[in-house]
């Protein structure tokens, strides 16, 4: 019984396929790509940029090139206009607002 346990948990820690999607009003937002103006909070500036949810990540594509991965504070997007995230390769806080969502 302990050893098919300890594999069950093995097996859910090492399995590269996310838990939980991102989702907006109950619905799977996760591989779509969505047009959005992202504000960096480093850099005190706002882009328009692409953005591609997967989990608690999203991918933000910019118009001139270029790609970050950001950590989103919950899956569960309440706001679209308003998506809060962080990067933690730089340490920096992102606001994302998003078309298309809503």
């Amino acid at each position: 019984m302990l050893r098919s346990l300890v594999l069950c948990l093995a097996l859910l820690l090492t399995n590269p396929t996310l838990p939980f999607a991102a989702e907006y009003q109950g619905q799977d937002v996760d591989g779509q790509v969505y047009d959005a103006t992202a504000f960096s909070y480093g850099a005190g500036k706002y882009y328009n940029v692409s953005v591609e949810f997967e989990g608690d990540e999203a991918t933000i594509f910019f118009a001139k090139g270029g790609h970050i991965t950001v950590t989103l504070d919950d899956e569960e997007i309440d706001d679209p206009h308003s998506i809060s995230a962080y990067d933690y390769g730089k340490g920096t806080y992102w606001d994302l607002d998003v078309d298309g969502l809503d």
